[in-house]
């Protein structure tokens, strides 16, 4: 469980990643470290973004409408 005081750090500190995908990703996150990890590096370069879970990190995708496989970027 990560600490509600580093939680309200991590939202300042990346005050520009949605508050869902903050969410998501703090549901994914093992810890602190993790979490940070996840959140560092989000995709700045466009959205749509899934969960790419072998990395475990978000990825932007091109398939917009978000129909069948979700292809992601490389």
């Amino acid at each position: 469980m990560i600490e509600e005081s580093v939680i309200v750090k991590m939202k300042e500190r990346y005050a520009e990643i949605p508050p869902l995908i903050f969410h998501r990703s703090l549901e994914r996150a093992n810890d602190s470290g993790d979490l940070f990890d996840i959140l560092e590096s989000f995709p700045k370069d466009g959205f749509p973004v899934v969960w790419n879970e072998k990395t475990r990190r978000w990825a932007t995708s091109p398939d917009i409408s978000q129909q069948g496989k979700f292809q992601i970027k490389k």
